[in-house]
């Protein structure tokens, strides 16, 4: 994917987070934004984007032409259109970096990044990073949950919004969904910030933010994250994040009553057996649950 499309995917307002981060680093969407945020007129209606772009592309003549304009109210919007897509057909025109998308729904895949680190995406994960610039920057964006083991070199770091790990050369686990962030070094060191931390973890540590509560825990050193053997796996987490995870995994639709869903939860489910996973998840606690079809009810058992 060339920054050409994450401009045309921003003009239509379908870009992922991930996308709009790794857009927002170049230089075209800078100077993009700028002429965007000064062109102070509406778009004249039925005037198509997309339709002139094409034109402007498949164009024999590309040269840049001075022409007149009296700038009669009526006209004003039609000439901002023009304008906006002449410099996106100049920023579009322009060599840009490749910009390479995982996206994965079924399942978990391994995926080598151009420097041979490995990154493995839990299901209904998103990684995205720029191919061209990655010697001088390895970075990328993950949405979800991957698993990393990266070689050693330049500063890698895998950014989400809700915080950046960074690491030389390690294996670590992150997981961001909502407002579940969390961070695990399995081997080497990585360093993690937030808008309020900035710590490092060594092998067996780790770090984790959840509806505003921060924690540091210890796992056992050289071992790997669970789900990469199909389990999920929880360690005082609260049960909202367990469900979440469930159903993200059985793309299922989870409702409860009569359940503190801030208690926490120790434990793990299966990933291929969904009343097997419910039954892990409600059991201990003495819940009880109903499915139909794609929707599960879990009530209190008293």
């Amino acid at each position: 994917m060339k920054n050409e499309e994450l401009i045309r995917k921003w003009l239509a307002g379908q870009l992922t987070e991930a996308e709009e981060k790794l857009l927002r680093d170049t230089d075209e969407f800078a100077q993009l934004l700028k002429i965007w945020n000064g062109l102070s007129v509406a778009m004249p209606p039925d005037y198509s984007v997309e339709e002139e772009l094409k034109r402007f592309h498949s164009a024999d003549n590309k040269q840049a032409k001075v022409i007149k304009v009296s700038w009669q109210p009526r006209w004003v919007g039609i000439a901002a259109s023009v304008i906006l897509i002449s410099v996106i057909g100049f920023l579009l025109l322009r060599p840009s970096s490749d910009t390479q998308t995982i996206m994965l729904s079924e399942g978990l895949k391994a995926h080598y990044l151009p420097d041979s680190s490995l990154v493995t995406l839990n299901k209904g994960s998103e990684l995205a990073y720029e191919t061209e610039k990655w010697a001088a920057s390895r970075k990328v964006m993950l949405q979800g949950e991957g698993f990393f083991q990266v070689k050693k070199g330049s500063t890698f770091e895998v950014a989400t919004s809700n915080g950046t790990v960074s690491v030389l050369g390690t294996s670590f686990n992150v997981k961001q969904r909502g407002d579940y962030y969390e961070v695990i070094c399995y081997e080497g060191k990585v360093g993690v910030e937030t808008s309020t931390q900035n710590l490092t973890l060594i092998a067996g540590d780790g770090y984790r933010e959840v509806a505003g509560h921060e924690e540091r825990f210890q796992v056992a050193s050289g071992s790997e994250s669970e789900w990469l053997n199909g389990r999920s796996s929880f360690l005082r987490t609260p049960y909202y994040a367990v469900l979440e995870e469930l159903e993200n995994q059985y793309e299922v639709v989870i409702e409860t009553k009569g359940i503190d869903l801030n208690d926490t939860f120790t434990g793990s489910f299966p990933n291929d057996d969904l009343h097997v996973a419910l039954d892990a998840v409600t059991v201990p606690s003495g819940y009880l649950y109903r499915q139909k079809d794609e929707k599960v009810l879990i009530t209190g058992g008293k």
